[in-house]
């Protein structure tokens, strides 16, 4: 009886999604383009928190330096774009490698700090990267203090949207295989060791959990979120200026919004980045 009852609720969750997606994706035809394009920034901000969510909620190390790895993976999508030609849905993994790399070694000397230190830590990572942008030394790949700017593309194959409209569809896309990817990640062998060391470090250890391993990984997996999130914005922003480093997530995490988004993205369940994307995106 209670497996029939399982079985039950979980068929009504995969459809109340199922609905739910449909609804997403009929939504920017309802709406201005000025619209669209706001809920584009809201979806890419439900990316960034998902990974957030992960770092924290699964693993418990908190990091309000995320507006770095924003950059890393932000300035490699549009270097590629702007300075080779790439189209922008090949940045996408290009810089996914890029950015997991730079979370990963980020994460091994990290290990070492805990709770309020690695956040102050990871939080002068984040205000000192833009002024490293503005350096004259690199400014003629990161564009100084006007940054980078790209030309927004227009949807493939002739299909009749507006820029606005296909980058909605295209962000909502990339936005579920995201969310797919991070619940099976979590839900798995993976998931189980984060939250052993986030609730007991040392008998997890004790199990044969490999702490440092497993907490760099989680480090170099957030990462690579905000940089999914990064190089859409990037592309329906169609700027990279060192200014947007500083405004988001770092500041947004830092400031009216924190005693909401943190907390409810904490929680190491998927749903509430969506709900904070929504809080962030009316605080930027």
């Amino acid at each position: 009886m209670a497996t029939d009852t399982f079985a039950a609720v979980g068929s009504l969750r995969w459809i109340g999604i199922a609905i739910l997606v449909v609804a997403l994706a009929l939504l920017p035809f309802a709406i201005s383009d000025y619209r669209t394009f706001q809920f584009t920034q809201a979806i890419s901000y439900a990316i960034v928190l998902l990974g957030l969510n992960i770092l924290t909620g699964y693993n418990g190390q908190i990091s309000l330096g995320h507006g770095a790895f924003y950059a890393v993976g932000a300035y490699t999508a549009a270097i590629l774009m702007d300075r080779f030609g790439v189209p922008y849905w090949a940045t996408l993994p290009i810089a996914g490698l890029v950015c997991f790399g730079f979370g990963f070694l980020f994460g091994l000397p990290a290990l070492r700090l805990q709770g309020h230190y690695l956040a102050l830590a990871t939080f002068a990572l984040a205000v000192a990267t833009p002024q490293l942008l503005k350096y004259k030394k690199i400014e003629g790949w990161t564009g100084g203090v006007q940054g980078i700017v790209i030309i927004k593309p227009d949807a493939p194959f002739g299909l009749p949207l507006s820029q606005d409209r296909w980058l909605y569809l295209f962000t909502l896309a990339v936005a579920l295989v995201m969310f797919l990817l991070a619940w099976n990640i979590l839900r798995g062998r993976v998931g189980r060791a984060l939250i052993a060391l986030r609730d007991q470090p040392i008998a997890a250890e004790a199990m044969g959990v490999h702490g440092a391993f497993f907490k760099s990984t989680a480090f170099g997996v957030s990462v690579v979120m905000p940089l999914t999130s990064n190089t859409l914005t990037v592309v329906f922003e169609a700027a990279m200026p060192p200014t947007t480093i500083s405004a988001f997530p770092s500041s947004v995490l830092t400031n009216e919004p924190l005693g909401r988004v943190l907390p409810m993205s904490a929680t190491a369940t998927t749903p509430p980045p969506m709900y904070d994307a929504g809080n962030a995106r009316k605080s930027r």
